[in-house]
């Protein structure tokens, strides 16, 4: 080689170095700081308990409920996440906290708190105006047991941050089946939640299930383990129709990984997209109920197993790469997504059921405790949509939405019972290499598919839904762009 081919490749290949040290790397940033925190947020009075419609008092719970903290800094940025054995999470109770917060320690970045609810059936009502909680000594109002849950949970948060310490992460992912469709199509193309499957008409279920268990493991800088993060896709509902305070499937997880990992450890629970999921199988129920009988197991245990096992087997090998300094970024928006359109016969069908469920109240005073949420936020909560679509075909509806990097694995928060599939279209098309999905981080209102919303049923009717399909996709698409942003350059 002459002298001067050999002074070229030189050039070259110092260029190529010098570009390859200059180019931004997934895990290089400021060093990673973790604080955690777990506090009891169970109810000290009785409480009008969430998810089903009729009024259930809880007098004595069956289990605590708590509120576990993740807080993390790396240079300039900060974020804290926090999962809440809840059903969903209004906006004036996420103001409540943020609120409470920062009257207690101004230096948290009360917008950068992403919440999410585990979608507990058997916690706490917060919906300010519920009708029918007694009102007396013994029992909490809604809007005491907002002053309550949120001093007890912004104490967690202030904790979190007053024990951060320099830190480490890993992450991983395993597969498992947690959650099941739980929409049933029949031969007329109808569909109907939780329908029944031995029948000659049935077809399939309707959407798909994702058996993604995605872990992120937070450690100290002795390798220590502090907190362990876990999304199924799932909601958590096993025990929805009790009358009792009760965390469901997720005590069972964390009591399996305390013992597995350790008392100290803080763990938090996520629900991915899985508006249109249950964890109780519709196929194969005899199979199933045989195989936890052979196990002794309920139906949380058999649950709680198998994501022990997921996360076990994840952190198995997801602790040989840790990183202690990965980058972190928190990207907060707001998007203004359009109101779900419904027709002048749906809007005639609600006004009819509203006027019905008053006339109900009218004859037997008694039963308004029982009927008045069909009257007010179900059939009327259509109508009024209706009216206001007349005046303004394009009305919006603010929804907020949280995307956090951290190294190469991204959180996205939504405040719906989001169906499925929006889950799968971010992941699918996410630069990350792994994606997490925390549905519930608000108020709650499910967001079918336009399959779904074609078939009809509970939970794709216009009174389940504030958002429909084309809000979907513009969540999607703006989740997705967030994310790209987040990995620009790279």
């Amino acid at each position: 080689m002459s002298s001067t081919s050999r002074r070229a490749n030189f050039t070259t290949t110092f260029s190529l170095f010098l570009a390859a040290f200059a180019m931004p790397a997934p895990f290089c940033c400021a060093e990673l700081k973790v604080g955690t925190a777990s506090v009891d947020i169970t109810p000290n009075k009785a409480v009008a308990l969430w998810g089903q419609f009729g009024l259930r008092l809880s007098t004595q719970p069956e289990t605590p409920l708590t509120a576990n903290v993740v807080a993390l800094e790396s240079g300039d940025e900060r974020t804290t996440l926090v999962s809440l054995d809840l059903l969903q999470l209004p906006e004036v109770f996420v103001q409540a906290i943020r609120d409470m917060v920062s009257r207690k320690d101004a230096s948290v970045d009360v917008q950068h708190i992403v919440l999410t609810a585990t979608h507990t059936h058997t916690g706490p009502v917060l919906q300010p105006g519920t009708p029918g909680i007694p009102v007396n000594d013994q029992t909490m109002t809604v809007d005491q047991t907002i002053t309550f849950l949120a001093d007890k949970i912004s104490d967690g948060i202030v904790a979190a941050w007053k024990n951060l310490v320099p830190g480490k992460m890993s992450y991983g992912l395993d597969r498992n089946s947690i959650g099941f469709s739980r929409r049933v199509v029949y031969a007329d193309g109808s569909a109907q939640m939780y329908g029944n499957t031995n029948r000659p008409d049935f077809i399939h279920l309707e959407g798909m299930d994702d058996d993604d268990v995605g872990s992120i493991f937070f450690y100290d800088q002795q390798d220590n383990l502090k907190a362990i993060l876990v999304n199924v896709t799932c909601p958590s509902q096993v025990v929805e129709s009790r009358s009792s305070i009760n965390a469901d499937f997720w005590l069972p997880v964390r009591k399996n990984l305390k013992a597995r990992y350790g008392d100290g450890i803080v763990v938090l629970g996520w629900s991915a997209a899985a508006g249109d999921l249950s964890p109780r199988p519709l196929l194969h129920k005899a199979a199933n109920a045989r195989m936890r009988a052979l196990r002794a197991m309920d139906e949380m245990e058999e649950l709680a197993r198998r994501i022990d096992l997921s996360v076990s087997h994840t952190f198995d090998v997801a602790q040989k790469e840790k990183y202690a300094d990965p980058v972190l970024k928190h990207v907060a928006a707001t998007l203004q997504l359009p109101l779900n359109k419904i027709s002048e016969e749906q809007y005639r069908e609600a006004l009819t059921a509203y006027n019905q469920v008053i006339a109900q109240v009218d004859k037997d005073p008694a039963s308004a405790a029982q009927v008045a949420f069909m009257a007010r936020d179900w059939h009327h909560g259509v109508v009024e949509r209706y009216e206001q679509l007349q005046k303004d075909p394009n009305a919006t509806y603010p929804v907020e939405i949280h995307v956090v990097r951290l190294g190469d694995l991204v959180i996205c928060s939504n405040p719906f019972e989001l169906f499925c599939e929006y889950g799968i279209r971010i992941k699918a098309r996410s630069k990350a290499t792994q994606t997490f999905i925390l549905q519930m981080s608000g108020f709650g209102s499910y967001l079918p598919t336009a399959r779904a919303q074609a078939a009809g049923s509970y939970s794709a009717i216009p009174q389940s839904n504030i958002i429909g399909p084309e809000g979907g996709q513009m969540l999607v698409d703006k989740t997705v762009e967030i994310i790209d942003e987040l990995w620009e350059n790279e």
